[in-house]
């Protein structure tokens, strides 16, 4: 048995079964023995390349003969032909996870535990907080001092920069977040979670935010709306709010597909991006987001014929798709990036390649399937034994598991500042990075830091930000691609190397923009600068 043992050890991942197993972790047992007694009895998985209940189910011969799975593969399974693992396995279970999650949806959020402030208690509360200045009413689907993410991030420097001009920032989130659009149904309230200047006061319903708001609203100063997402929200709650408080500038951003498709991504079914084809076409119909499609963009038609908003865009790459498939009304549309990279004047050398030192790609961000993380798990597996390569993930698990040998840096910005990522790059000397969204992302902050950190990107040519940014502003430091089989093949024969050695990488910073706010702030300021009282002022000084 000892001999059998020794020979699955290849084929076993120690640290992947540790790390997906903590209880086998406390036992402090060697993981593969306990994985050939009980752990394949009980559904655990070997390594992320073998699926143990996919095995069984597949092949009955061998759950009746009651076998170890893997010692059936290694021994025998793989020289038949059988799989150790199911086709298409993420693609699969990212479609089946799309309809379910269409059917789990409840008609909406219900009220969260917490309960809802009355009208009275949110007025008080709103009273003691709110400045005598300007309020920005923000608008996201989820509450950025929690969560991480390119939206999170712009929504904490809106705040920050309304606090240093002594403006309020009054941000709405859904108390209870969801996918797709929240119904509004009777006798079911939605709740709206309020945060005042980056201090939560509590849930209510949007009637009981009209009156507290509509009573304690500073007066002699504007109110300009950001709607950063809808996701989560009823449009037509948000819309009275806005009608019922602001009377200036209203702002919708672009910061992903969501105005166009429940599918944020543009991908049909979670998984192939779908370049938005018309809402009644057979495209669609064969999408879990299809359906649901017509009236979708109806209501948020109707939100944009209502109010005529400015949009935003965090590029010009995701401006122009944006135009490209949108027809709703909008006083007009600007393209204002998150942040600027700036690159120094001095290039990295590379002196990698050897044994001694292994090419280090990483992955930067969180484990998701859109941001491509597949792509780099199938890399990194398949060249797990190559002594060329050492692979790197910087960012969030999430709980989704990766191959033992990737080494692993947990990185949250939240937590560790916003420049955290671009140090971590830094510190590990990372040399590659793989960037391989499967969607055309419309900023992507991972691609800025990659580069930032002075890494080579690796990127698929196409639509979206990222091939922009490298053409422009790093074209010595990247290089797109036209398919996953070329990107194996950059690393399977050495070239990846090559081209390494004639890069021109460098380090450098990303400077983060305002967003909406200075916008907001230089359009106050012109239109103070061009009042006939202040012309009049300047004249008599």
């Amino acid at each position: 048995m000892n001999d059998h043992i020794a020979a699955l050890e290849h084929f076993f991942d120690r640290t992947f079964y540790l790390r997906s197993y903590p209880d086998v972790a406390e036992l402090r047992i060697d993981p593969l023995e306990h994985y050939c007694a009980t752990g394949w009895r009980e559904g655990r998985n070997p390594s992320i390349s073998f699926d143990t209940s996919f095995y069984l189910q597949r092949n009955p011969d061998v759950a009746k003969a009651g076998i170890n799975p893997l010692h059936h593969y290694v021994f025998a399974g793989r020289h038949e032909g059988r799989k150790a693992i199911p086709p298409l396995r993420d693609m699969r279970a990212r479609v089946q996870n799309s309809f379910r999650a269409k059917l789990d949806i409840s008609p909406a959020p219900t009220i969260s535990d917490e309960g809802v402030l009355s009208a009275g208690r949110l007025s008080s509360l709103l009273e003691a907080g709110l400045l005598d200045g300007p309020t920005i009413l923000s608008v996201s689907h989820d509450d950025y001092r929690k969560n991480v993410g390119g939206v999170q991030k712009l929504i904490s420097v809106e705040q920050a920069t309304c606090s240093e001009l002594s403006w309020n920032y009054l941000h709405l989130s859904p108390a209870c977040p969801r996918l797709g659009l929240a119904d509004r149904v009777p006798g079911l309230p939605i709740a709206l979670s309020v945060c005042l200047n980056g201090t939560k006061l509590g849930n209510a319903t949007p009637a009981s935010l009209i009156r507290a708001l509509v009573h304690t609203r500073p007066k002699g100063h504007p109110v300009h709306a950001v709607i950063h997402h809808l996701m989560g929200h009823a449009p037509e709650d948000i819309g009275d709010i806005l009608q019922a408080v602001c009377h200036d500038r209203i702002i919708v951003w672009t910061h992903d597909f969501f105005t166009l498709c429940s599918s944020v991504q543009l991908l049909r079914n979670d998984t192939v991006y779908c370049h938005a084809p018309p809402s009644h076409s057979m495209a669609c119909g064969i999408c879990s987001h299809g359906a649901g499609r017509p009236a979708f963009l109806a209501r948020i038609e109707a939100f944009f014929t209502r109010f005529t908003p400015c949009v935003m865009a965090p590029s010009e790459a995701a401006l122009a798709l944006w135009l490209k498939h949108a027809s709703f009304s909008h006083a007009d549309a600007l393209a204002r990036p998150l942040g600027r990279l700036l690159l120094s004047d001095s290039h990295i050398p590379f002196e990698t390649g050897s044994t001694e030192r292994p090419i280090r790609i990483a992955f930067l961000g969180q484990r998701a399937y859109p941001k491509g993380w597949p792509v780099f798990q199938n890399l990194a597996e398949h060249f797990q034994n190559d002594p060329r390569y050492e692979f790197h993930h910087i960012g969030l698990a999430h709980s989704v598991p990766a191959a033992g040998h990737i080494i692993y840096t947990p990185v949250n910005i939240a937590l560790d500042g916003p420049d955290a990522m671009i140090r971590a790059v830094v510190a590990r000397n990372i040399d590659v990075v793989v960037n391989w969204s499967l969607w055309p992302e419309t900023f992507c902050y991972a691609a800025y830091e990659a580069l930032a950190g002075g890494a080579f990107l690796l990127a698929p040519d196409g639509e979206g930000n990222v091939p922009v940014l490298l053409r422009r502003s790093a074209p010595g430091q990247g290089l797109l691609l036209e398919s996953e089989d070329e990107l194996v093949a950059l690393l399977a024969t050495g070239k990846l190397s090559n081209i390494l050695k004639l890069s021109s990488r460098q380090r450098g910073y990303l400077l983060a923009e305002e967003g909406s706010i200075a916008w907001l702030r230089d359009q106050r300021e012109q239109e103070v600068t061009s009042r006939p009282e202040f012309l009049s002022e300047v004249q008599d000084a």
